[in-house]
């Protein structure tokens, strides 16, 4: 069944007016995927949470820094380049060891013959950033816990093992 809601917008004008929108197109806009730069960010809760983050061909290594997290606050990012990057990937929680990732990673391993994977787990107590080295691939997940915690969980493609780090 389609449901309607009577959503209050913006016009080009910045005059609020009322516009018939569905949920489905409600939601959409909301979860809308975000093109991240090329260029190191600190990330948001309005512009960024509950979205799919797509990560470009980056110049230099790059660092997404994540907002404090809130329990339920969720990021997904996704390699969006076509082929292996020459620069890593570096997403934080912060500083100080104070916010920290629980959980891990697979690791595929794109230099082996046998493309070998494995884990690759945080200490679950202090590791506040994770470094993507020169990935060919990846989704990572994060979500939070508490105003402390961000379990991670996800994949990455690369010839190098990704590295949780204080």
């Amino acid at each position: 069944a389609r449901v309607d809601l009577l959503h209050l917008i913006d016009d080009v004008a910045g005059t609020p007016t009322n516009k018939k929108v569905t949920v489905g197109e409600y939601l959409n806009a909301l979860s809308a995927p975000v093109a991240l730069g090329s260029s190191s960010v600190s990330l948001t809760e309005a512009a960024h949470s509950h979205r799919t983050l797509l990560t470009p061909n980056v110049a230099a290594d790059c660092t997404y820094t994540l907002p404090t997290p809130i329990a339920g606050m969720s990021f997904k990012f996704i390699y969006g380049h076509t082929a292996a990057d020459d620069y890593d990937i570096i997403i934080s929680a912060g500083t100080g060891n104070s916010i920290y990732f629980v959980g891990g990673v697979v690791h595929h391993d794109t230099d082996q013959t046998g493309q070998t994977s494995a884990m690759v787990i945080s200490d679950g107590n202090s590791n506040e950033t994770i470094q993507l080295n020169i990935p060919s691939g990846f989704e990572v997940s994060l979500v939070g816990l508490s105003a402390t915690v961000w379990y991670i969980s996800g994949w990455v493609a690369s010839a190098t093992v990704p590295a949780f780090a204080d």
